[in-house]
């Protein structure tokens, strides 16, 4: 058959083209969506079961956005004989004249001492179920590749949100969801999974971070007490406490709270590397990680260059999406502080890096909002990275990464009062971390395109003020003290930014198109101060 594509099962999972070439998509679920193809003779499947599948602890509309994603990459596979591979509204499936297992009976005997889908590792417990019960149907012993009673992975950082069993009902209801959030948002940041708080692990498996949250009811407000433990040694990581009023079944979604667990996730992230062994990759790149976000946070070309580089680090010691994201991010970061000789290149590296990261973590809330950020703040069409925002929110509502690039992704396509209530809400929840200046900045982005000049100047001021280098809030400050008549202070930011800025210009600051000022030009600030003498 000349025109087929071979599926190999034993060893990893592979798919080599017709002409020779490897064609094996990169994504583990696009990886696990064909194996669960090929196995049936008639390869097809429901997309609901898909679904049910690889994404089972997803709502349904999330799932069905994922599968889109996978099913996009899946296709790419088949680029060169696009009929071999299909999808309608009910089912997805594959032209089995143009697929060759190395299921059927021809084998190589040495293909047994191989394992079935060696290293393919997917965190849904629906297709763990699946992998289980196939490697039995084809003659392999599961436990041979898996100790069943250990189903934790070694290459990642293992969490549990323990379950509280103090106050009422509905005070250990708060406690768990809120633990459980906290484990999420650090498993999108991390290379992390939480695991069932009923199993009994032994000391060599038991989880590495312990999520406790407790919540207890006092007259008309409430306290919420959150820790998070190593795991071994019980050490606290990170401790702290808020108070709230009103019903308790609304404390989940309060910005309070999602300010907890902000800044509990971000302390963690930057201890990981203090506490555990760097001899495992996934701390060794949590210790990049950390290492970027500090360099990131000061904005300025060199550091926006170790960030860079740190976030590339962590990819190479652990290839988790995520990583990929942040570097798009920093580079974008690079493009809009200070374009340079080399624009072109990293604005191809920057696409390359957002697809990539779409094809490795499209169900990471936090790696398709920072994708959806940097493609916001360097597109011109923006109706895609919108709606990229409005999935990462619906994966995750207490990542503030992603409520705040919805926030601009709502200001960019014109919709100025939700873009302002969004992120009026996240400067509620944020407590002050290495990027604080970050959220103060796009939050007076927001306040421009409403018309709300004096809470943007306000803003705009904390986070120049946070980062003395960051060109980002010298240039609103610029014009939003110049259109309030500031015109002292207007001329002490526009040296700050000469400063900052070699190649800075006034003219080109008022008159080029192409100067990163979108906010301010579309709001008429720009032209408002053409009239407007600077100049001392």
């Amino acid at each position: 058959m000349t025109q087929s594509y071979c599926v190999n099962y034993f060893g990893p999972f592979s798919i080599i083209a017709p002409d020779g070439s490897d064609v094996t998509p990169k994504a583990s679920k696009a990886k696990g969506l064909l194996a669960m193809l090929c196995e049936v003779s008639e390869m097809r499947r429901g997309r609901r079961w898909l679904e049910g599948h690889l994404w089972s602890d997803r709502s349904s509309v999330q799932a069905s956005g994922s599968l889109r994603q996978t099913l996009s990459e899946v296709r790419n596979c088949f680029a060169a004989h696009p009929e071999a591979f299909n999808a309608d509204r009910l089912n997805v499936w594959l032209d089995p004249n143009f697929i060759e297992t190395d299921l059927d009976a021809a084998r190589d005997d040495a293909l047994h001492e191989r394992d079935l889908l060696e290293g393919l590792e997917i965190r849904d417990d629906k297709f763990k179920g699946w992998l289980n019960s196939f490697k039995a149907r084809h003659g392999q012993n599961p436990e041979r590749t898996q100790n069943l009673s250990s189903p934790i992975k070694t290459n990642e950082i293992k969490i549990r949100a323990v379950q509280t069993e103090r106050g009422t009902t509905i005070e250990q209801i708060t406690g768990n969801v809120i633990a459980d959030q906290v484990a999420k948002s650090i498993e999108e940041h991390l290379s992390a999974g939480r695991f069932d708080t009923s199993l009994t692990y032994p000391p060599n498996l038991a989880p590495d971070l312990e999520v406790h949250c407790n919540v207890a009811k006092d007259g008309d407000k409430s306290i919420i007490f959150l820790q998070v433990h190593h795991g071994q040694n019980g050490r606290i990581l990170f401790s702290g406490h808020r108070s709230i009023a009103g019903y308790l079944s609304e404390a989940i979604s309060a910005d309070v709270v999602q300010g907890l667990v902000h800044s509990a996730v971000s302390k963690v992230n930057h201890r990981m590397s203090s506490v555990f062994d760097l001899n495992r990759p996934e701390v060794a790149a949590s210790g990049y990680f950390s290492l970027g976000l500090r360099s990131l946070s000061r904005f300025d070309p060199k550091n926006l260059n170790d960030a860079q580089n740190h976030f590339e680090s962590a990819h190479e010691t652990d290839p988790n999406g995520v990583y990929l994201a942040w570097r798009a991010f920093s580079r974008m970061a690079q493009l809009v502080e200070g374009p340079g000789n080399e624009r072109q290149a990293h604005l191809e590296e920057v696409k390359q890096l957002t697809s990539d990261t779409l094809q490795n973590s499209s169900d990471n809330g936090l790696a398709v909002a920072l994708v959806a950020l940097t493609r916001i703040m360097l597109e011109k069409d923006l109706n895609e990275p919108t709606e990229l925002a409005r999935r990462a929110i619906l994966w995750n509502e207490n990542n503030l990464f992603a409520r705040q690039t919805l926030a601009v992704a709502h200001s960019a396509v014109g919709d100025t009062e939700k873009a302002y209530q969004i992120s009026k809400a996240c400067q509620n929840s944020i407590a002050q971390d290495e990027l604080g200046h970050l959220w103060d900045l796009y939050h007076s982005l927001v306040c421009i395109s409403s018309g709300r000049f004096d809470e943007a100047r306000k803003a705009a001021a904390r986070s120049a003020n946070m980062a003395p280098t960051f060109a980002a809030p010298r240039r609103q400050l610029i014009a939003l003290c110049a259109s309030a008549g500031d015109i002292e202070n207007a001329r002490i930011h526009l040296k700050a930014l000469q400063k900052i800025e070699n190649d800075f210009s006034l003219d080109r600051y008022l008159n080029d198109v192409d100067y990163p000022a979108r906010s301010l030009r579309n709001s008429g600030l720009l032209n408002a101060m053409k009239n407007v003498d600077l100049e001392e």
